[in-house]
């Protein structure tokens, strides 16, 4: 009896271990599950963008939307390089946007960087180096700043960046004075071509309409910033400027802030580009431009929709439907598609009735 006993509670001691283990190790286990499970979410994509956007096939629309290169074709050149303007206008494009700051020495040059409103320029992700644009002059900029040819900032990749040593050096801090003569001038490029200048940095808007002035492009130069007292300087400036109101995050009463500084276009994030929100601008009076946001950061959000691909036709045909009047693309040669396809439909549909 004695032996029983005692076999009997060795069984249980045993048993009560492997249930502590058991405990220790199911929190770990969970944590796996969750983080699987999490990562399986993020992987998956989850969201419509047609239904965000409120927009159907049945929508048609009866004008031939613009096609404006995002900082040029910044997937076949160095994005707000004139090549990159160039190859926009020989893939089709009605024009190009371009980002402006205006340096210590009073020169305008054309860069974006990374940073926030309050703190732009800066250069870690682009040249891979701290500090900002604003602490150069136009001279150094040139000499001394090389673009990281594996920054993930950069849609062209690191094939098409080119340094000090390659024969063909064209990836260079570029002067809005030379890229605006480049575009004037190129035989490629035609009259016509719309130039968006994205007023990017404090004191921007004053030397951008004298120089846009002293090269007699104010016919086909527009301005546009997200901050908007910019645009309304330029507006006091030069009262027949084209001026657009850049938003990212939409506040409800955007139209009221667009007509306060005189815009006389609404540039809404792509994603924020509805139908209900296009239609309001117009009937206000306002021309319209979606825009699509860095290489970097559309790749993020393409993985969110089932609907359509990271700016693929699919991407700007659904845009499109919400009836903007025109596209800022990354990738114009493929918005132009979906532009063409959408005329061709229209047409077809006229003909049907």
């Amino acid at each position: 009896k004695i032996e029983m006993l005692f076999r009997s509670t060795l069984m249980s001691i045993t048993l009560l271990q492997r249930s502590i283990t058991s405990l220790n190790t199911m929190p770990k286990q969970m944590k796996r599950i969750r983080s699987f499970s999490k990562a399986t979410a993020m992987q998956s994509p989850t969201f419509s963008l047609a239904n965000k956007l409120n927009v159907t096939d049945d929508i048609t629309h009866n004008h031939r939307p613009a096609v404006i290169g995002h900082r040029g074709s910044l997937y076949t050149a160095l994005e707000n390089t004139s090549r990159s303007f160039i190859e926009a206008a020989q893939a089709g494009a009605d024009g190009i946007e371009l980002d402006v700051f205006l340096l210590k020495c009073g020169t305008l040059v054309v860069f974006h960087g990374t940073g926030t409103d309050q703190s732009p320029g800066l250069l870690s992700s682009y040249c891979g180096i701290e500090g900002s644009i604003l602490e150069y002059t136009a001279d150094e900029a040139r000499s001394q700043l090389t673009f990281n040819k594996h920054s993930d900032q950069f849609g062209c990749g690191p094939d098409l960046i080119t340094d000090d040593n390659h024969d063909d050096h064209y990836c260079y801090v570029h002067t809005l004075e030379e890229v605006l003569i480049t575009l004037r001038d190129h035989p490629d490029v035609k009259p016509e071509f719309m130039i968006k200048i994205e007023l990017k940095g404090p004191g921007t808007a004053f030397p951008s309409v004298e120089l846009v002035r002293a090269l007699t492009m104010m016919h086909r130069c527009q301005f546009a910033s997200f901050n908007h007292d910019r645009i309304a300087e330029v507006k006091y400036l030069a009262p027949d400027a084209i001026t657009g109101a850049l938003w990212a995050d939409l506040p409800d009463d955007f139209l009221e802030r667009c007509l306060q500084v005189q815009a006389d276009e609404v540039h809404f994030r792509y994603d924020t580009c509805t139908h209900n929100n296009v239609e309001a601008a117009h009937n206000a009076g306002l021309n319209t431009m979606a825009w699509f946001r860095g290489p970097k950061a559309m790749g993020t959000d393409a993985i969110k929709y089932h609907d359509v691909g990271n700016e693929d036709v699919n991407m700007y045909k659904t845009v499109l439907q919400s009836g903007v009047m025109s596209l800022c693309a990354n990738r114009p040669s493929i918005a132009l598609e979906a532009v063409l396809e959408q005329v061709a439909r229209c047409i077809s549909d006229d003909e049907d009735e």
